[in-house]
């Protein structure tokens, strides 16, 4: 029922879902993925002390003080259906928070958003499962996303990041408007479309979990990631 990201490939989408079998390839490939495991949606409807005590052996297995813990459905990023943003994820969680966490995230199938969704789409909600993914929690200066062509003219010679100061639930909910930088793979040429940030989100050191927390108009209205970091980004890409 636990598999490590070390552990995890492409033959594991059954059990942990396409996005987290494709994060444990990139960290058999070498990639600098934060570490983390899997709950396999074997867990899903099992008694919790079945896995309990495995879970945080894996836990403290990690080394950290905090973890994200993210519901991975069956249906996540298919083709005809995306329920991207409906499943519970939990951030700068403890120890002592990860079961509760972990059984929100199972219970998140039958939330009202949940329901509709499936009722719209004519889903059997049945025939889901989530997994739960525990990774280690980075407290990020900045955070971004980055694709690999560019999503909007579909040119395959350019790379496209967004990037933004603190981490990136920001962007998700709406708050702010990422920094958008176009990248040409082959020459190296940047174009930058700069946004001001007022606020960010990040770390609540006091009671983990996150805060919202204002920024100063001129670090706001900064290049958000460094051109260095730009290059590097767009390299990984490639």
């Amino acid at each position: 029922m636990i598999q490590l990201f070390s552990e995890i490939t492409l033959n594991d989408i059954g059990k942990c879902w396409w996005k987290w079998a494709s994060r444990g390839e990139m960290t058999q490939a070498g990639f600098q993925v934060p570490p983390g495991f899997v709950l396999t949606s074997e867990a899903y409807g099992q008694e919790r002390s079945i896995w309990e005590m495995a879970t945080l052996d894996a836990f403290d297995s990690l080394w950290c003080k905090f973890v994200a813990v993210r519901s991975s459905g069956t249906k996540e990023d298919g083709i005809e259906d995306s329920f991207a943003g409906q499943f519970e994820t939990y951030l700068y969680i403890t120890r002592d928070q990860l079961i509760e966490k972990i059984i929100e995230c199972h219970n998140s199938l039958n939330s009202p958003r949940i329901m509709t969704y499936c009722q719209s789409k004519n889903i059997d909600r049945n025939q889901i499962k989530v997994a739960v993914v525990i990774q280690k929690m980075i407290n990020s200066d900045v955070a971004g996303v980055g694709f690999t062509v560019n999503p909007i003219t579909h040119n395959t010679d350019e790379v496209m990041l967004e990037a933004w100061l603190g981490i990136g639930e920001a962007v998700v909910s709406g708050m702010i408007t990422p920094d958008n930088y176009i990248i040409n793979k082959k020459t190296g040429f940047i174009e930058k479309n700069i946004s001001t940030q007022n606020l960010k989100i990040t770390l609540n050191i006091e009671n983990g979990g996150t805060r919202e927390e204002k920024i100063e108009d001129a670090l706001g209205k900064k290049q958000k990631l460094s051109d260095e970091h730009i290059r590097e980004i767009t390299e990984l890409a490639k």
